[in-house]
């Protein structure tokens, strides 16, 4: 090929790249990748990749990207079978003071987003990990904060329940060293002020070494973060992949005593053994392939028919949806099948409703004819997608009884 027209040929295979990320063969580059070089070599050779024939310049960047993912392949963290979320750990340390500021990005399991009162049942909870503690952010909607002076858990409160066992008792039906129940609050009867307990019955089960509460009240409800440092659990080592077993209840008052409460893993059944704790898994970031195993927690479902309409009958579908990575997050359509899986039709969650009027607080709807799905005839599972339509993970109704009494 002469000179001139391998420069033209060149000089054209540039502006395919640059104009459309594309490489000459029209292959698209990675989006992460960013934009390939502007300055080029006028040689022409096999690019690496599969991306056709270019310069020796945009060999080198292809291959570098490559050699990048390869090493991002090679940090993933894969989630053990049975694992219900991925907590990430903190890239600042954490002051206790009642600012959520460091949980921006962490990990966020909403609770009671689909309860008729919305100021005062929504809630999230957030958790991050470090060598030193475990860390919970709590963000509440409520209007009515109370909690009595004795027993602390008997208002506005969190019951915790937290396994670091190493051994065969990890999970088991009992309550043991290396394990605890415990509670903690931020009110002392309508004021500020944080305070934390053991179980009764198991007030040896931690040192409560370094155990810190702290709380504030912002136009909508309250802010609490909790630490648990590890130094009360000698046996445990924290570090990546570590699994432990937790559950988390929220306590409601209305202004007295315990009116409600709602659990964010399990049931209350959590109570009487650790049996019934999630299991989570200690992970530096949350990655993609985490969603299928995490989605369950991180985006809960709730399939109903309102008893008020206009028109025909129609059930409504409800997805809560993530406040630290909802920007992950792209089209969600709900799947409706028969009872012996054929598909009865796809329904895109599109309207989004706004919780307690705080956009922080808020989920996505969607409707189908009432006469499609008799009750006890059907079967539905939210799918969620990325911003590129690719499946991040799926959720389906939950099933159990999380409230006071059973019934759901």
């Amino acid at each position: 090929m002469k000179p001139r027209n391998l420069f033209l040929f060149i000089t054209l295979a540039l502006l395919l790249v640059l104009n459309a990320a594309k490489a000459p063969n029209g292959k698209e580059f990675p989006d992460h990748w960013g934009d390939p070089p502007l300055r080029q070599t006028r040689d022409l050779r096999p690019l690496p990749g599969g991306y056709g024939r270019g310069s020796g310049t945009l060999a080198k960047w292809i291959q570098q990207n490559l050699d990048k993912d390869d090493f991002s392949k090679s940090q993933l963290t894969p989630l053990d079978p049975g694992v219900r979320l991925a907590v990430t750990r903190a890239k600042t340390p954490i002051t206790i003071d009642g600012n959520l500021a460091e949980f921006t990005n962490a990990v966020c399991t909403p609770v009671e987003y689909f309860h008729p009162d919305q100021k005062n049942r929504p809630a999230q909870f957030f958790y991050l990990w470090d060598d030193e503690a475990f860390y919970v952010g709590l963000r509440t909607l409520d209007e009515k904060i109370f909690s009595p002076v004795d027993p602390l858990w008997e208002g506005d409160a969190v019951e915790w329940y937290f396994d670091t066992r190493r051994d065969s008792t990890f999970r088991d039906q009992k309550w043991g060293k290396g394990a605890v129940h415990c509670f903690w609050t931020a009110m002392k009867k309508a004021e500020l002020n944080p305070r934390f307990c053991l179980r009764p019955g198991y007030l040896d089960a931690i040192a409560k070494t370094g155990v810190e509460v702290s709380a504030r009240r912002w136009e909508r409800g309250l802010e609490v973060e909790f630490k648990l440092p590890w130094v009360n659990f000698p046996n445990f080592t924290p570090k990546i992949n570590e699994v432990i077993g937790i559950d988390a209840e929220l306590s409601y008052s209305d202004g007295s005593q315990r009116s409600y409460r709602s659990f964010i893993f399990g049931s209350p059944l959590s109570v009487a053994q650790p049996g019934n704790l999630a299991r989570v898994q200690l992970v530096d970031t949350l990655q993609k392939d985490h969603w299928a195993q995490c989605a369950p927690v991180m985006m809960p479902i709730r399939i109903d028919t309102a008893w008020a309409q206009g028109g025909k009958p129609k059930v409504q579908a409800r997805i809560a949806l993530p406040v630290n990575h909802l920007e992950k997050v792209g089209k969600i359509m709900f799947q409706v099948s028969d009872l012996s899986g054929k598909l009865l039709g796809e329904f895109e969650a599109s309207e989004t409703e706004i919780l307690g009027s705080d956009p922080n607080f808020s989920r996505k709807i969607t409707t189908w004819p009432a006469d499609l799905t008799a009750p006890g005839s059907y079967t539905v599972v939210a799918v969620i997608y990325d911003k590129k339509g690719k499946e991040l993970g799926r959720v389906a109704p939950r099933m159990v009884s999380v409230n006071m009494k059973q019934g759901y």
